[in-house]
């Protein structure tokens, strides 16, 4: 392509496509794949094959499916209260073993078990419509997926709240009422420029970016940042603390 004389190249760069999207929607679709994966606080301690079909909780996301050929399997541990579980990305026709009878994974917290026949990363086996909101569902796919069978003590993610706004200044209703005040809070980061959740597709990749505050012990607000590549819903995540306060609360 001819550049004319004098002209400045970046002039000629594409435009990077920038999508935002309402925290409430981003936050009910969190509500629905919570509403789907009811975990049975009854069970036997340690691991076990989980009570819950974990396709229920991909069913909550319609941009997002399953490819060809694959299907998600999970166990779910058991203890005194608190639970946590591990879901894998497998082979339809692959035979789902009992925990005892599939090689655990050393060095990770509970040492979950892993059949032979399942991938290493189960987004590997999700596909999607291509849409920017499809993005955003995996990366909230993801999250909630990582979180199945968590109980008590083994929650975490769902301390946290989308964010749409500075919490701060918000009024402080539902999960946000234990915001401490302002003048409590140290910032790590720049306030955001852009609250709401988006997804931008520039150069040949795709960002899903999105804040969260979590009540939990310390208090935070933090700046997720999800990196794709077109046409794979598998990403690399980068997690900032934007900003703390000493309050906050514990399981």
């Amino acid at each position: 392509m001819a550049i004319a004389v004098g002209s400045d190249p970046m002039d000629n760069l594409p435009m990077p496509n920038i999508k935002t999207f309402a925290a409430a929607d981003v936050q009910r679709l969190r509500e629905l794949a919570a509403e789907a994966a009811r975990i049975g606080e009854a069970g036997p301690d340690g691991w076990s094959k989980s009570d819950c079909d974990p396709m229920v909780i991909l069913a909550a996301f319609p941009s997002l499916r399953m490819k060809p050929g694959y299907v998600l399997r999970a166990y779910q541990f058991r203890s005194g209260g608190n639970g946590n579980g591990v879901v894998w990305a497998m082979h339809e026709n692959s035979v789902f073993p009992q925990p005892d009878d599939c090689p655990k994974i050393a060095g990770v917290f509970l040492e979950p078990p892993k059949p032979s026949d399942a991938l290493d990363d189960l987004m590997d086996a999700i596909d999607g419509d291509g849409s920017p909101w499809s993005y955003l569902s995996a990366s909230m796919f993801r999250r909630e997926i990582s979180e199945f069978g968590a109980m008590w003590h083994g929650c975490d993610w769902g301390s946290h709240t989308i964010l749409g706004g500075n919490p701060l200044r918000a009024k402080r209703t539902g999960t946000l009422e234990s915001v401490s005040p302002a003048g409590n809070w140290t910032w790590k980061e720049p306030h955001p420029k852009e609250w709401k959740p988006q997804v931008v597709e520039a150069d040949g990749a795709i960002k899903v970016t999105f804040h969260t505050y979590t009540g939990l012990c310390p208090e935070r607000i933090l700046r997720h940042t999800d990196s794709f590549t077109p046409g794979s819903y598998r990403f690399a995540n980068e997690g900032v603390e934007v900003a703390s306060a000493p309050g906050g609360y514990v399981y």
